[in-house]
């Protein structure tokens, strides 16, 4: 065998486990989706959207912080590090017997939602530029296989056991899948710095300032959704997440150490990036929310759209998102690497808001849905890898992981508004005593805020100068770093003459 051949099945091996490590932060949304109705039953829906919503707020505060001490300890020690605190907090989701401890393990579980975007840094690190491109692809088509096995997993799990059957499975595999990361993943190639340079360079205090300032948004406005803006809950929120906005920006601008490079912000091709990502993200996770929660509404009287479908059947109807989303990750890939991630974020943007229209129409025919859960899924694919080639285009290598850590927050967030903020339109619109069942209405004024939010998002796409050209792997970038850097020596070596 020749080292050429030698280092590709070094190449696949690494983006096999990768694929499993990252797989863990799309199932537990995926799985969790399933089991909305039943942790309803135990919760209240209200107590259910808290649930689903806990891990990607708590998310948006880990995710910075990992990408930061990804490029400062190691990425390969965060990825493990991350997946250990996953698994202590699927074990209490498991075990747990009331709302708190259930939200408290769904906070741990946060603690995963970074891995994609360290695993983005390590494909940059590993591979050849002209491969990054469709390795990125490759990665996020991990995004796709839970889409598909994820119903019919998280089906059979809630059918037989309840929400708790969903954890005690992320319990296993994580446990499971951490000691083929170890084995297989490579060393960094910087070394690392000191314990006291680590401890400089992690601002803690910065992270959770984001955190709560995102919960306390998304908080305000899930209550004003659901009760109105003059509500308690949205007085008190919006303000809080105001404050804590406000005490996150004085804290890191100027700082040598922030959580999150707000330098890289004032860049135009990151925010655009951003922007878009988080209005696709929102209606994605919107109609990936509530899609199973409508198929496996109780038939009652008065409720026309009810099909009272279990949770395994319902997964009949749905999986072909996770087929679209599987075959969009690669497929984006060599679209982005061929026609420039921008055409790649506009065709997915558009299959999104195609699909989440078609399901305002509440569609009764299993084949109907199975088809615009295809071509929904086939848009969700393509976003997540226009999305990280766009990032990855816009920042140098030495920011590589910190930037790819900022798409990851955005998607975050996006997924934390979708099943928290636009899925809350339902709730007006209540149907019985108990507050689990909603009208038709409700669900199809939620898939229209879906549809609405990834047009803006296309919108957004439009006017985005970034990213025309073809995928590069961050190649432009770092030759243009390159040539900035020569200039600037050169211009100090002038004023030396």
């Amino acid at each position: 065998m020749t080292t050429s051949d030698e280092s590709r099945l070094r190449q696949l091996g690494i983006l096999a486990v990768l694929v499993l490590l990252t797989e863990t932060a799309p199932l537990e949304l995926s799985l969790v989706y399933p089991a909305a109705r039943s942790l309803a039953e135990s919760f209240g829906s209200a107590g259910a959207d808290a649930v689903t919503g806990a891990v990607s707020l708590a998310a948006v505060a880990c995710i910075p912080l990992l990408g930061r001490v990804a490029d400062v300890v190691g990425k390969k020690r965060v990825l493990l590090w991350s997946g250990a605190v996953f698994a202590v907090g699927s074990l209490l989701c498991a075990t747990a017997g009331s709302l708190p401890l259930v939200l408290l393990g769904r906070v741990l579980q946060g603690a995963v939602g970074g891995a994609l975007a360290v695993a983005y840094a390590i494909v940059r690190d590993t591979f050849p530029r002209h491969r990054v491109p469709v390795a990125l692809g490759v990665v996020s088509s991990g995004i796709g296989i839970s889409g598909i096995t994820a119903p019919f997993l998280g089906g059979v799990l809630v059918d037989r056991y309840g929400y708790r059957g969903v954890f005690w499975f992320l319990f296993a595999l994580s446990v499971l899948v951490l000691p083929l990361a170890a084995a297989a993943l490579p060393e960094d190639r910087h070394p690392s710095c000191g314990t006291a340079a680590r401890r400089r360079q992690l601002d803690v205090p910065g992270g959770l300032l984001l955190g709560m300032a995102a919960a306390s948004l998304v908080w305000g406005l899930s209550a004003g959704v659901r009760s109105g803006w003059a509500a308690p809950g949205a007085l008190a929120a919006l303000p809080t997440a105001l404050l804590l906005a406000v005490g996150f920006w004085r804290r890191e601008r100027g700082r040598s150490d922030p959580a999150i490079d707000l330098g890289l912000l004032a860049t135009p091709a990151v925010r655009a990036t951003l922007l878009t990502a988080a209005l696709t993200t929102a209606g994605t996770s919107t109609v990936a929310y509530l899609l199973p929660q409508l198929l496996q509404t109780p038939r009652q009287e008065g409720l026309g759209y009810a099909f009272g479908l279990t949770a395994l059947a319902a997964a009949g109807w749905t999986f072909t998102q996770g087929i679209g989303s599987l075959a969009g990750g690669p497929i984006g890939g060599l679209l982005a690497r061929r026609r420039g991630p921008r055409r790649t974020a506009l065709a997915a943007q558009a299959l999104v808001a195609i699909g989440a229209l078609g399901f305002t129409a509440l569609p009764g025919q299993r084949g109907v849905v199975l088809l615009l859960g295809l071509v929904f899924g086939f848009g969700t694919g393509l976003a997540y890898v226009a999305f990280a080639n766009l990032i990855t285009e816009a920042v140098p290598d030495e920011r590589a992981a910190t930037g790819t850590a900022l798409i990851a927050v955005t998607n975050q967030l996006g997924a934390a508004a979708g099943a928290s903020v636009l899925a809350s339109v339902r709730t007006s619109y209540p149907v019985g005593p108990n507050g689990t069942v909603f009208a038709g209405t409700g669900y199809q004024l939620a898939f229209a805020c879906a549809a609405v939010a990834a047009v803006l998002a296309l919108l957004t796409t439009l006017r985005m100068r970034h990213g025309r050209t073809p995928a590069t792997g961050g190649a432009a970038t770092r030759h243009a770093s390159s040539s900035a850097t020569a200039h600037a020596e050169s211009g100090t070596t002038k004023e030396m003459i």
